[in-house]
């Protein structure tokens, strides 16, 4: 008996190391579980900051844009804007994104597409819609107009892949219901790069204008490129087209409809300002050009007491380079004209560098102009110069050329005004019949703590009142 106790108490004691070993060999085993599981997650930790660290990278280096080319009001009721976008910041339409591979090291990129957009505001700038063009590549619109049953919208997009390596693109002409949804579109080419910039609604169709020049490289003497005129029917069917200018430079920035057709400007060779007679049916009556303007040449023009105001600017300088080069200096100017291409004044805000105006109103006793100046010495309040940067400028004149009043709209980045129209009135400008002005643009400038980053670009409708105090920001 006493053998067998002490084999007993043996395996007991046996037991209990093993046990004990066990345990422990168990606790060791889950302390590693633990550290490898430790170490797991420190692993995808770094990996998860590396790559939040390369998207950040990366993201800071693309710029995205958003801006408005063109703003009309619409029966007093509400407002309609032209423009592109990546929709990176928009609450309304979704990024697009297509690879384009490289032709120098044939890297596959992913690009954010710019797209065409088109948007409605109430009046008090909120945005009802805001549509957009479906297409592969990128597009943008450039003006939009208002027509019984809907919208028509014209730009240019990049038709066929072929066409980002060369960087040309197609004319493009949008239909959208009266709830912004896509109806029909046309495309339009002649020489291989074609834009449309500016649409305008007649009695039995639509007039358009823009350009369609050479692809990069590319010589010729074709007789329909240029500067190009077309009209289409309502359905967007194609009735007749003309042209004027260079090849490799002409364009028509805008039109104006008169008693016996069309007036186009915009601009010819590198630095001419162009003014084309059509008559109702396409055919060219005359042709003027004008030889000291900026490379934008003509932009938006007017009618107003048998006279055309253009927005533009011009060569003040006569300098040359040690090679014997032009050396050109803008200042912001309206073009004042005859119905007969005969140029009558020019008003002008002059500055040390360029500047330019991009549009105009025409009210009883005065001109209101934006535009941009990239001047350090141009005489307006509150001028916050940065080196080779853009900043916005609203400016007022009176009939003789004579400056009434004139603001900044800037920050630390570029800040351009691309449009500007008469406001739809509110119950203050009815009481105390007064005008106010809307005005759109883009921005990458900060306009207080969260509007704008600081690198992105934003598309800007600014309500201003007579004084050109800023009343509203959107």
């Amino acid at each position: 008996m006493g053998k067998n106790n002490v084999s007993k108490d043996k395996n007991l004691k046996n037991k209990k190391k093993q046990n004990k070993k066990e345990t422990i060999d168990n606790l060791s085993l889950k302390r590693k579980a633990k550290l490898i599981g430790l170490v797991c997650l420190v692993i995808v930790a770094i990996e998860l900051i590396v790559m939040l660290v390369m998207h950040i990278s990366r993201e800071n280096k693309i710029t995205y844009t958003d801006s408005l080319n063109s703003i009309r009001s619409v029966d007093d009721s509400y407002y309609i804007a032209a423009g592109s976008s990546n929709f990176k910041h928009s609450r309304y339409n979704e990024p697009f994104i297509y690879e384009y591979q490289n032709e120098k090291d044939k890297e596959v990129q992913k690009i954010y597409a710019e797209k065409a957009k088109f948007v409605k505001y109430d009046k008090e700038l909120n945005v009802v819609f805001e549509s957009t063009f479906k297409s592969d590549y990128d597009s943008t619109f450039y003006d939009v107009v208002k027509v019984d049953d809907g919208y028509i919208a014209v730009g240019s997009y990049v038709y066929e892949k072929k066409q980002l390596s060369l960087n040309t693109r197609d004319g493009l002409i949008v239909k959208y219901d009266l709830d912004g949804n896509f109806v029909w579109s046309k495309n339009y080419q002649v020489l291989g790069d074609t834009e449309f910039k500016k649409v305008l609604v007649v009695e039995d169709g639509i007039v358009v204008v823009g350009q369609s020049i050479y692809e990069n490289m590319e010589i010729g003497n074709h007789p329909m490129g240029g500067g190009i005129i077309v009209k289409y029917d309502l359905d967007g069917n194609f009735v007749w087209t003309n042209n004027h200018g260079g090849n490799k430079s002409g364009i028509f920035n805008d039109l104006v409809r008169v008693d016996d057709g069309y007036i186009a400007c915009g601009k010819d060779a590198a630095n001419y300002g162009m003014l084309v007679k059509f008559d109702l049916n396409g055919t060219k009556l005359w042709i003027k050009n004008y030889a000291n303007t900026d490379t934008f040449g003509f932009s938006n023009m007017l009618l107003k007491d048998d006279k055309l105001y253009i927005a533009s600017s011009y060569n003040t300088s006569d300098k040359k380079d040690a090679d014997g080069n032009a050396i050109y200096e803008y200042d912001a100017c309206i073009f004042v004209y005859d119905l007969n291409g005969e140029l009558l004044s020019q008003m002008t805000l002059k500055g040390n560098q360029d500047d330019r105006f991009n549009s105009l109103i025409l009210l009883d006793n005065k001109i209101i102009a934006v535009g941009y100046t990239k001047s350090s010495d141009i005489e307006i309040d509150d001028l916050n110069y940065q080196k080779d940067m853009l900043e916005a400028m609203i400016v007022a004149f009176n009939y003789e050329g004579k400056v009434l009043n004139k603001k900044v709209y800037g920050g630390k980045k570029n800040d351009n005004l691309t449009s500007i129209i008469k406001a739809i009135p509110d119950d203050a400008n009815l009481i105390n019949q007064t005008t106010d002005y809307i005005v759109a643009g883009y921005s990458n400038s900060r306009h207080g703590l969260f509007n704008g980053n600081g690198k992105d670009y934003y598309s800007k409708v600014l309500r201003y009142d007579e004084r050109l105090e800023l009343l509203i920001q959107k």
